[in-house]
């Protein structure tokens, strides 16, 4: 069945209902993403016409891109090519004494040398990269670009091959790595593996399958130690001699009992008498009982279809193949988690490329820089854009730091281990990257090694647009933005509209498709309009090792599962959450601790959990001279539970001033507690039906509609 089918079915039930203001319509997908990607590969190649942005008229690119002015210095690029040669040929000439460079950073260096206006041109084949090519402010207004028709894909490690049979069934190749380089991730036919684990993974890929679960302390640890240290079961883990390289992939939170995040952590010794795994902890991260967790790096857990690991004292890399054809496999060890560093190169321009097989590196907490790396990074590095890229087995596919005014459009972003795109900030200077424009961009597989990750993560980016992008099978959020940090990362004037995000939250508790966040604690005025928005779910385990099932949502539980389609968090005040169309989700819509928020004309239909939750949590007792109540006005709801309320609102110190509702319409399985109101303003009590709530006046003018 064709996506835009299922889409029809997803959407006819809200057709049904009467709607208000303006949901997204099923034109919100009307560009296919790859075909999107297509048409700006023709626009940007570098042999294009000065008409071929024509060619994007009526998508929803027509006005982003633009024909360049004046002529441009081609610089040609092939795996057959030398750096010897001048460049300024596609293809070698006849006498063989001339033709394309053969490598990337020497035609840089030409154009360099050139000055003006200048285009490097990648022709079809394969670029096996050692280290990060770097472009600095030498190179603004520099376009690195594929040639008309031809695919040019850069590789960010070394391609494998020797392999030899071993008498336990194992294969092993030689693999000198350059210094200071480790294998990353090992692709064979352009497919991660898996690094040596305990326990194995499951072969089916069902996501509650191959944990461990931490056991309670005895004698119980301070929760401040929770992120340097956990225990484990008697019987749950093999001895291990050598714990040099080993990693405690787990999943927990801020605080035990959270997991709504994940860290990977360096194992720093293990005692097997206390039954204690002691780690190179964060201050940002904790572990309890029940905490979820496998552990990787070790020789001795190599024994699985799928699975390798790297000897960095013999150079070798040993593998066990899923099939027998692996002499005849293209394996590639990806070593590098930057590919292109665009640093301080203004206005320079990356497209039509293919990037793919890096190290995984980029979004874990330990050790990294902020949420750092990137196939493709840009630093310092105003009004660059990057076109019709596939990015594709790496750690980010693209990170934007410090950066005004870039331009992401029209790629496709798949299997990153980390965020598909981040624009933001250097933890420390806290530089803004304002102006950004990511649009229609097809992001999907995100989050496949760290989850708390998202399809687009956005911080200290005022004026964003995030628009007509579809994102797919998230890890945790598909979008996420606003500030970490208070006033140093804060997000205004956000746009977020007409995208399609399908399956977020699919590995943490706490998550959802569309997130803001408000720490600096003031009105954002930002807007999250007609987006499409079907199956965000979550997964959490309990202390035994059991999991909640899926859709489930209890709001007099803790800890418990949290799920939302849309949601603000962290004070996040002044956002309108309007015109969405919202169906096979949890929870639909939230408000965590702020205030002045708008939610009206959303349709929400088939949801396990509450259309709306609005809470202080992140706020308690914080009411500032501003604040004005969250309003949840004329939307369209159809409630299928006949268990839970339809509408929470849980803020004691603010009572009935913190929501109003007003004119929306409800259809469906209501009752006389759809409603749960703490504190308790109803006559009957925390619970009861609309009429309550009215008769309680918080609500104004909504109806419930007959049933069919």
């Amino acid at each position: 069945m064709s996506r835009r089918s299922r889409l029809m079915l997803v959407i006819l039930p809200v057709m049904l209902f009467p709607q208000s203001g303006d949901p997204a319509p099923l034109g919100t997908e009307i560009d296919a993403p790859e075909r999107l990607q297509m048409l700006v590969r023709e626009a940007t190649c570098a042999e294009a016409s000065a008409t071929s942005s024509a060619k994007l008229d009526g998508t929803s690119l027509s006005d982003v891109l633009s024909s360049s002015t004046g002529a441009r210095t081609i610089f040609y690029v092939s795996p057959e090519g030398k750096d010897s040669w001048s460049g300024l040929l596609p293809s070698a000439n006849p006498p063989g004494g001339d033709g394309p460079f053969a490598s990337i950073e020497r035609a840089r260096d030409a154009a360099r040398e050139k000055g003006g206006a200048n285009t490097i041109a990648l022709g079809k084949g394969d670029y096996y990269l050692t280290q990060p090519i770097v472009f600095d402010s030498r190179d603004a207004g520099l376009i690195l670009t594929a040639r008309c028709n031809e695919t040019p894909i850069l590789h960010g490690g070394l391609r494998v091959a020797n392999w030899a049979q071993q008498t336990d069934g194992r294969w092993a190749a030689p693999l000198k790595l350059p210094p200071d380089k480790g294998v990353g991730d090992l692709f064979v036919n352009g497919i991660r593996q898996t690094r040596a684990r305990f326990p194995n993974a499951p072969a089916d890929g069902d996501p509650r399958k191959g944990w461990l679960f931490a056991a309670k302390c005895e004698p119980a640890i301070d929760m401040s130690e929770g992120n340097t240290r956990f225990c484990f079961h008697a019987g749950d883990l093999p001895a291990v001699d050598d714990t040099s390289g080993l990693v405690a992939d787990i999943v927990g939170g801020f605080q035990p009992g959270s997991q709504w995040g994940n860290d990977t952590l360096p194992v720093v010794s293990i005692d097997g008498a206390g039954r204690t795994v002691h780690t190179q902890g964060t201050g940002y991260f904790f572990t309890a009982e029940g905490s979820r967790y496998f552990l990787i790096g070790a020789k001795a857990f190599l024994d699985a279809p799928g699975e390798w690991w790297y000897d960095a004292a013999a150079g070798q890399l040993q593998y066990i193949p899923v099939d027998q054809s692996l002499p005849n496999s293209v394996v590639a060890a990806g070593i590098l988690p930057t590919f292109l560093k665009l640093d301080g190169a203004n206005g320079m321009v990356v497209s039509g490329l293919e990037l793919r097989d890096g190290a995984p590196d980029g979004s874990g907490k330990f050790y990294t820089e902020t949420r750092g790396f990137g196939a493709i990074r840009i630093e310092h590095a105003d009004g660059v854009k990057i076109l019709g890229n596939s990015i594709e087995n790496v750690g980010v596919g693209v990170h934007v730091t410090e950066s005004k005014d870039a331009l992401i459009a029209g790629n496709v972003i798949a299997d990153v281990a980390g965020n598909g795109i981040y624009v933001g900030t250097n933890y420390g200077t806290f530089l803004k990257s304002n102006g950004a424009r990511i649009l229609s961009n097809h992001i999907h597989d995100v989050g496949k090694v760290y989850i708390e990750t998202a399809g687009i993560w956005f911080q200290a980016a005022d004026n964003v647009r995030i628009a007509d992008n579809l994102i797919e099978n998230t890890a945790q959020f598909g979008i996420s933005g606003g500030s970490l940090w208070g006033s140093n990362d804060a997000v205004y004037n956000a746009v977020i509209e007409h995208n399609v995000i399908h399956n977020a939250n699919q590995q943490t508790a706490d998550g959802g498709a569309i997130k803001m966040m408000g720490e600096q604690g003031d009105p954002l005025n930002s807007t999250i309009r007609s987006n499409l928005v079907t199956g965000t779910g979550h997964l959490m385990n309990r202390a035994d090792g059991t999991f909640w099932p899926p859709g489930y949502e209890n709001t007099s539980e803790w800890p418990s599962p949290i799920s939302w389609a849309i949601y603000t968090d962290g004070k996040a005040s002044g956002v309108r959450i309007e015109g969405n169309t919202l169906s096979g989700n949890v929870a639909a819509i939230g408000i965590n601790g702020g205030w002045s928020n708008l939610v009206a004309g959303n349709v929400i239909t088939h949801g396990s959990g509450a259309a709306f939750r609005v809470d202080d949590g992140t706020g308690r007792g914080w009411h500032p001279p501003w604040a004005r109540p969250n309003r949840i006005e004329e939307n369209v709801v159809s409630v299928d539970s006949d268990s839970g309320p339809v509408a929470y609102v849980n803020a004691p110190d603010h009572g009935p001033g913190y929501a109003q509702f007003a004119r929306n319409r409800y259809s469906g399985n209501l009752n006389d507690k759809s409603f749960r109101i703490d504190p308790k303003i109803m006559y009957s009590g925390e619970f009861g039906s609309l009429g309550d709530l009215q008769k309680a006046g918080a609500d104004t003018g909504s109806v419930v509609a007959p049933s069919e």
